[in-house]
């Protein structure tokens, strides 16, 4: 079970980090389609009226970023954000699918077996099979595309592995326990990348910001300009920062709203494991087998040491009517 959890653990963080490298992979092109403006030809750019700063679409619009030096950067990071978000919002989709279909399983080979009931104290090895299908329940769930796209799939072949048939409730239910904190703390930790950009973001967008005034204050500084003709150009430099802002805040909400909805998947995940699959076990576990196969036993050896009594018994009968 130490092996097989280790390798669990580091193959979901290998498939996190693998899915971050594919949103920062697949937002270059989008990125490169924008085109960028030099700081000189931003005062152009930010002929911008107060009624359209009031407008949604304005802070959702990302040809703000578009400046030199960082402007590309920002149009990068802001892009690998949305497709995190995306992607993990598609990702909950397919797992809340393949738990129903996990649900259903466990409800025809668990809850309700199907076959012909022969008495437990007949032969506890061969009623096992019957009592807790692993192999035929294994077999549903053993297929490779099943393994790489549903959760829940994976979590519970990693709970039957190397069991060959003989369970133990204890066992388990500590199997459950470890998996399941293994799957919170990973979940929790694929967030990380996206922490830093929410972070990176406003920052770059700053530097820029105050790279644009400077810009902007060059001519004053030199006398080429009047001061009061070239403070709304200066002050427009900030509205990217502004928009960072904004796209940082939209962003922490949608992570916010995203990990409620992860571990609200994960409580299902657990509360049906345990609900079909682990309340199952005091009544058909290998413990309660051994329980059974030893009472047996002891009823045999009850029933012979009655059986010599009752011979004994009957030898004194025939005895004592002889001697009479």
């Amino acid at each position: 079970m130490e092996y097989g959890l280790r390798r669990y653990e580091a193959v979901q963080r290998l498939r996190w980090f693998l899915f971050f490298l594919f949103c920062m992979v697949f937002a270059y092109p989008v990125a490169g389609s924008y085109t960028i403006a030099s700081p000189e030809h931003f005062s152009s750019l930010s002929s911008l009226e107060l009624g359209e700063l009031t407008s949604l679409g304005f802070w959702f619009q990302l040809s703000w970023f578009c400046v030199d030096p960082l402007g590309k950067f920002l149009i990068y990071i802001a892009w690998v954000g949305w497709i995190f978000l995306g992607g993990r919002f598609v990702w909950l989709l397919v797992q809340y699918g393949g738990k129903i279909f996990l649900r259903n399983l466990l409800e025809r080979y668990i809850k309700k077996p199907v076959g012909t009931f022969v008495p437990v104290w007949d032969s506890a090895s061969s009623n096992r099979a019957f009592l807790f299908p692993t192999e035929l329940l294994l077999q549903k769930i053993r297929p490779v595309h099943f393994q790489l796209i549903f959760h829940p799939f994976r979590r519970v072949r990693l709970m039957l592995a190397d069991s060959q048939g003989a369970f133990s409730s204890e066992d388990l239910v500590e199997k459950e326990r470890r998996i399941a904190e293994a799957d919170w703390q990973i979940l929790w930790g694929a967030w990380s990348p996206f922490q830093w950009l929410l972070w990176f973001l406003p920052l770059l967008a700053l530097i820029q910001a105050l790279w644009l005034f400077y810009i902007q204050l060059q001519p004053a500084l030199t006398s080429q300009k009047e001061i009061q003709n070239i403070l709304k150009p200066a002050f427009t430099g900030f509205l990217p920062f502004a928009q960072a802002i904004v796209l940082s805040v939209i962003f922490a909400l949608g992570s916010g709203l995203m990990k409620r909805l992860e571990n609200l998947y994960l409580s299902n995940v657990d509360a049906l494991i345990y609900d079909q699959f682990l309340s199952r076990l005091p009544f058909q576990s290998s413990d309660t087998l051994i329980i059974l196969e030893t009472l047996q036993r002891h009823f045999k050896e009850m029933q012979a040491v009655l059986r010599r009594l009752e011979r004994s018994l009957e030898s004194e009968k025939d005895s004592s009517g002889t001697v009479g």
